[in-house]
């Protein structure tokens, strides 16, 4: 037996080569076959099909599962001699549970000593088989060119002249021994030792297959049952998931911002469905035709003068008692002429109206006139707000806390000054 692969090929390769040539000169001349000639190179292939094969490393992996399997063994004996002295030192239940486990041991040991020497088994095979193949495969190459060793020199000279006068030679001569000793010796000694090396490494890897697994128990508490596997690390808790609620409890978008409305003048507001727009300003009274022209620019302040004049006398006669001694006459005739032009204004007709006190019954009282027509001419440019921007109104007059003293304007042609009117207003203050 022999492990080097490479040297053992290189001891045929002459009669390979010879043959090679013999089997190229016959094609030149018209032979064919399949496994012959199908390429220029195909005998030094079918020989080369082993070329690489390292036994010397399969022999050492031989050996290595030789020590194991030997390390094995001696691991089992240990065992076996120490479950000996555990079974004559130890009694009772725990002791049985702990023999039974070293026992239980030892047989898995066992078993992977025997694995281990079968796959040594297995591997040896497998050398000694392909290092047999491989010698047997160079011999037939080498036997079957040994057998025309006497013609030899005439035949590979006419191989290399074939297409001179060597062709005769290698027709009559040559052919006949390739299409019988090469053809039918030769290819099969090739395709069986391709064959059967391919067996070797199908019978090696199926002993290698045929152990059956060993496992060891690992020791645990004595008393239980012996654990099928490690306990798995507990997992680690997962992230606390977010708190998922319902649509109908949480909005898929955040609810919209009320902004209060902002105020809007009465010239920017829409009018409400329920309140339309007083009438335009010409529907006025008849009787206001002539004054309201003159009076417009006054129309603001018109409420306070109309509304309360009966409050705004009670306050002079209150303002008034210890004033007409130290006032003179000129003085006082500038206090009330804004009411008494603006009464004038408003009602032509009567310009006495100021020295009858106001009362809940006075139809002037209830309806004053010049309110609605300052009323109409402040919502007058509301209709036209979207044609037109209108310059701002005037802001509300502020109550009236205390009597101001309005501007001097022109004496009343009547003759009766404001103290004169005071004067004949103090007697009906309680009333």
């Amino acid at each position: 037996m022999t492990l080097d692969v490479a040297a053992r090929l290189a001891a045929g390769r002459p009669s390979v080569t010879n043959t090679q040539t013999y089997v190229t000169a016959c094609h030149a001349v018209g032979y064919q076959h399949p496994d012959l000639t199908a390429h220029p190179a195909q005998i030094v292939e079918w020989f080369g099909n082993e070329d690489g094969l390292d036994l010397t490393q399969l022999d050492a992996d031989c050996a290595a599962l030789r020590a194991a399997s030997a390390a094995a063994d001696d691991a089992v004996r240990a065992s076996r001699d120490g479950l000996a002295a555990l079974t004559a030192a130890w009694d009772g239940e725990s002791g049985s549970m702990a023999i039974e486990f070293v026992d239980r041991h030892c047989a898995a040991g066992l078993a992977l000593a025997g694995a281990l020497r079968a796959a040594a088994a297995a591997c040896e095979a497998l050398r000694d088989g392909l290092s047999r193949l491989v010698d047997e495969k160079v011999g037939a190459a080498v036997s079957i060119d040994d057998r025309r060793a006497g013609e030899r020199p005439v035949w590979l000279a006419a191989a290399a002249t074939v297409s001179g006068g060597g062709a005769e030679v290698v027709t009559h001569q040559i052919v006949p021994y390739v299409d019988a000793d090469i053809r039918i010796d030769w290819l099969t000694a090739m395709r069986s030792a391709t064959s059967s090396v391919s067996a070797a490494y199908e019978d090696a890897l199926r002993q290698l297959n045929a152990a059956a697994t060993v496992y060891f128990e690992v020791p645990g508490a004595f008393g239980s049952p012996p654990p099928s596997a490690a306990p798995a690390p507990p997992p680690a808790p997962p992230p606390a998931p977010a708190p998922v609620t319902s649509p109908a409890a949480v909005p898929l978008l955040p609810p919209p911002v009320t902004v209060p409305e902002p105020t809007v003048p009465l010239s920017a507001a829409d009018p409400a469905p329920a309140q339309p727009l007083p009438p335009p300003p010409l529907a006025g009274p008849p009787a206001l035709d002539t004054p309201a022209s003159a009076g417009i620019p006054a129309m603001p302040t018109m409420p306070d003068v109309g509304g309360g004049l009966s409050g705004l006398v009670g306050q002079i006669a209150d303002a008034l008692g210890g004033l007409f001694d130290s006032m003179p006459d000129d003085a006082v005739a500038n206090d009330m002429p804004e009411a008494e032009d603006s009464v004038a204004k408003n009602d032509p007709d009567n310009v006495d109206v100021v020295e009858e006190p106001a009362s809940e019954h006075d139809p002037a009282a209830e309806e004053p006139i010049p309110e609605e027509v300052a009323t109409e001419e402040m919502l007058a440019p509301d209709a036209e707000a979207p044609e037109a921007e209108p310059p701002p109104p005037p802001p509300p007059p502020e109550p009236v806390t205390a009597p101001v003293p309005p501007p001097p304007v022109a004496e009343q042609p009547d003759g009766q000054t404001p103290c004169e009117i005071a004067a004949d207003e103090l007697p009906q203050v309680g009333q």
